[in-house]
């Protein structure tokens, strides 16, 4: 199994031509399959593919991690670069507005172009329950509750007939990849809470070994002995390798690092990831 990180919040220091943005997106190649994590916030993980010699043509498959702008933004372009792949979203209602907003910040609307999604309908699978999109290519939707999930989430709110409410991410996904080795949790934003996602996998897969945790925490805004606990329970979880950035949050890195030692891993653009 091998990801490449088309776009992530961090530059590559060693390849000055990749572009970095507020968002994530990784080109996955497994079991003689090539898929896709999230295309970021606009056309920049194109531009990243084609200065990495990456034929965009190739996916076959593509999933949104959820309906949120720095995860679906550049879906507009990725239509244009591949005419074939289909693109797998979570359901959400048609009139679900996904907003944020703080006493420091007006309300703003944070989610998907539903013009590009009403557009190109015939490429879009929106999916409400578990399914193997190609051989080793798992998406989940039944995410459990047993750890708390980041206290970020509160500024996130969801307006539907008339009304808003703290969005309860009903409309995120697990990505998980099955190698020869082992599955690899792909996390998005992990609004649901990383460690629920883990459970989320151990559940649906219990006999199948977790080589490695990959994208954002949604931490940032959390306190160090919140993410120590994360932390912990990761390092506890025996999970060998954990890649985060994004959302996750520097301060918030810096703290798992302590906590995980060598297992913690720092995404950025270009990297590229083999299990």
């Amino acid at each position: 199994m091998r990801i490449t990180t088309l776009l992530e919040n961090h530059i590559n220091e060693n390849h000055s031509a990749l572009q970095a943005e507020h968002g994530l997106s990784f080109y996955i190649e497994n079991r003689g399959y090539v898929v896709m994590s999230d295309v970021g916030q606009s056309g920049k993980f194109a531009e990243n593919a084609e200065a990495l010699g990456i034929d965009l043509t190739r996916v076959e498959a593509l999933a949104i991690s959820h309906h949120h702008y720095d995860h679906g933004g550049g879906l507009d372009r990725f239509f244009a670069e591949n005419k074939q792949a289909k693109v797998y979203l979570r359901f959400s209602p048609d009139d679900a507005d996904y907003i944020a907003e703080s006493p420091e910040q007006p309300a703003r609307y944070i989610g998907l172009d539903r013009g590009l999604l009403h557009e190109n309908a015939d490429r879009i699978v929106y999916i409400s329950e578990k399914i193997e999109v190609l051989p080793g290519f798992h998406l989940l939707t039944k995410i459990p509750n047993d750890f708390p999930k980041p206290s970020g989430d509160q500024r996130l709110k969801i307006q539907q007939g008339g009304k808003k409410q703290v969005d309860t991410f009903e409309h995120e996904l697990v990505t998980v990849l099955e190698g020869k080795k082992g599955l690899v949790v792909l996390t998005g934003c992990a609004h649901n809470g990383v460690l629920n996602m883990v459970a989320a996998t151990r559940n649906t897969f219990p006999d199948k070994p977790l080589q490695a945790v990959i994208g954002g925490f949604h931490l940032h805004h959390e306190s160090v002995d919140d993410i120590r606990m994360v932390g912990e329970a990761l390092l506890a979880a025996e999970i060998p390798a954990i890649y985060t950035g994004h959302c996750t949050g520097d301060n918030a890195m810096d703290v798992l690092a302590e906590v995980l030692g060598e297992r913690l891993k720092r995404l950025y653009t270009g990297l590229v990831m083999t299990f």
